[in-house]
């Protein structure tokens, strides 16, 4: 499959979640076999390269896009859920982080899925400001792992905040996605 346009695939859901905002969603994407297929490839291939033995994906398609991803590299997924709370009875230690695309939920990992050691990619479908991927790095370099890789479907980061996340560079297969939608809502 030569060349595919990605963007061709990715929908601007407008006014939402609030007026005068807007995400992108990837849905498509990974309905169609062939484009999925192919949008996993573009990713993993180049990071291969770092060894990576653990894929962090953030809800929601970055977990469905994760799993992929690290399934195709012989990886293991760990995911960074959004939930509404964590039950008191819950037996596993978890990791809370910054999550504000919705204010009433938050995004947690299973501390204990992160060893020290780990090389880890993570994956995400959609970079804007990187606050959630920066928290993510921030608590895997905690624990003594190192993040090798950074994943997307699209990376609309601006430089001063691309340069925040540091090293490693992010692969995406759609940089600067342009949609007048945005323009309002910076």
């Amino acid at each position: 499959m030569a060349d595919m346009d990605f963007r061709n695939y990715v929908e601007v859901i407008k006014d939402w979640p609030t007026p005068g905002k807007a995400v992108c969603d990837i849905s498509r994407l990974l309905e169609h076999p062939d484009v999925f297929h192919q949008a996993v490839v573009e990713l993993a291939k180049p990071l291969l390269e770092v060894k990576p033995n653990k894929v962090i994906g953030i809800e929601q398609r970055g977990i469905a896009l994760g799993s992929a991803i690290a399934y195709y590299m012989g990886c293991g997924i760990v995911p960074a859920r959004s939930i509404f709370y964590i039950p008191d009875d819950y037996d596993r230690q978890v990791e809370v982080f910054p999550f504000s695309r919705y204010a009433d939920r938050k995004l947690t990992i299973v501390s204990e899925s992160i060893d020290p050691g780990d090389r880890v990619v993570i994956v995400d479908d959609w970079l804007r400001q990187g606050t959630t991927v920066l928290a993510v790095k921030k608590f895997v370099e905690s624990v003594g792992a190192s993040v090798v890789g950074i994943a997307c479907v699209i990376n609309n980061m601006s430089e001063t905040r691309r340069k925040l996340l540091g090293r490693p560079e992010v692969q995406a297969l759609i940089e600067d996605f342009e949609t007048d939608s945005f323009q309002s809502s910076e």
